[in-house]
């Protein structure tokens, strides 16, 4: 009698990939069998440390043969890597590549591992590469991220569409929003809007918490949709509450201005920090502005924002983030500094915020 298990773990945040990976396992009944289905519910529930200490005492009896012990060593190996611990998952997905070297899922997570732990995007094309030439979709997916950005390959626009095309044909739930979102930006393909919301749309049933900060996208911008800032609220809460960081901060925007929602700088502030926790830094720099110029004291933190602009300015210097810089230093009183940082914007060749100078030589902050 043959036990067949799918271990399934759940997406993740993976520094900074989301991930969803899929393990297929036969196995005789009895004792291992029972070591893979606890596996598959620890796996399924996120308790990837008692996958480890499953697979472990699985491994150790010394039973398993071919597909099975492959199978045991590239899960053991994902198992550590979600929980950080990469150089034993490096091993243990090596391991299983050595007894089976077309192994798709290990294969993937080899190049995962490549891009996102040792930042080797060339040594992850080519893992993905070769996944990619037998038609698993994972790495058509994450290999037409690359080709999108040009890490580790040439910049290709088309065949980033082609690879994503490729991936969401298999029903591959995690290239859906990506598709639709070359085709509303026309990249790699005649821009359509049409087009781009049906894969969007089919990510959000399939529950991929990003195409509901794409949806939000649409409806702040009337794109394929009736412009509505109501409703763009609403996608945005649906992703912002996932933890998706790019919709905490559209979010916090609109309650900033009050669009689509009662305007709120307290809830701002409160989504700008979520946002830029996360490593958002167009939320850092627009939660640095808001603490420097609200008009609300409650808000108004002259040392937080100067902490923030400063971080923002050092990731890039441009006159937007100087400009909440300049906010910041006013707000602390060092107007000198205020000064000098806006003439460093003029001089950028940014005269519309040439009015600050007025304000900053009479020892005024900016304030909303």
């Amino acid at each position: 009698m043959c036990g067949c298990f799918v271990l399934r773990f759940i997406p993740v945040w993976f520094s900074p990939a989301t991930l969803l990976v899929l393990f297929v396992v036969s196995v005789p009944g009895g004792s291992l069998a029972i070591g893979f289905s606890d596996a598959q519910v620890a796996a399924t529930e996120g308790r990837y440390d008692e996958v480890v200490s499953i697979l472990t005492a699985v491994i150790e009896k010394g039973e398993l043969e071919g597909e099975a012990k492959v199978i045991a060593f590239s899960n053991r190996g994902v198992a550590y890597s979600l929980l950080k611990k990469y150089p034993q998952g490096k091993r243990d997905l090596l391991q299983a590549i050595e007894l089976d070297p077309d192994h798709q899922l290990t294969i993937n997570h080899l190049g995962i591992m490549a891009q996102h732990v040792d930042a080797d995007y060339r040594a992850a094309a080519v893992w993905y590469r070769r996944a990619a030439a037998t038609g698993y979709p994972a790495s058509q997916t994450n290999l037409a991220m690359l080709y999108k950005e040009g890490l580790g390959v040439e910049k290709d626009s088309k065949k980033a569409f082609s690879l994503y095309e490729m991936a969401a044909a298999e029903e591959y739930v995690m290239a859906y929003v990506p598709l639709g979102e070359l085709y509303m930006q026309g990249i790699g393909v005649n821009k359509d809007y049409g087009a781009g919301l049906i894969w969007i749309n089919k990510g959000a049933k399939a529950g991929v918490i990003s195409a509901h900060y794409h949806l939000g996208l649409a409806y702040e911008n009337g794109r394929g949709v009736a412009p509505s800032a109501r409703q763009a609220a609403d996608e945005y809460y649906r992703a912002a509450m996932q933890g998706h960081g790019k919709a905490q901060n559209a979010l916090g925007y609109l309650y900033q201005r009050g669009n689509g929602v009662p305007q709120d700088y307290i809830k701002a502030v409160e989504w700008y920090q979520l946002a830029s926790d996360q490593g958002v830094m167009q939320a850092t720099n627009r939660l640095a502005w808001l603490l420097a110029t609200c008009p609300t004291e409650r808000v108004c933190n002259g040392a937080l924002a100067l902490q923030l602009a400063k971080s923002a300015v050092d990731d890039e210097r441009t006159p937007t983030n100087l400009d909440s810089l300049a906010a910041a230093y006013a707000r602390s009183g060092d107007y000198e500094t205020a000064i000098t940082t806006v003439k460093e914007i003029i001089q950028m060749g940014s005269q519309r915020y040439a009015s600050r100078l007025d304000l900053y030589q009479q020892g005024k902050p900016f304030q909303l």
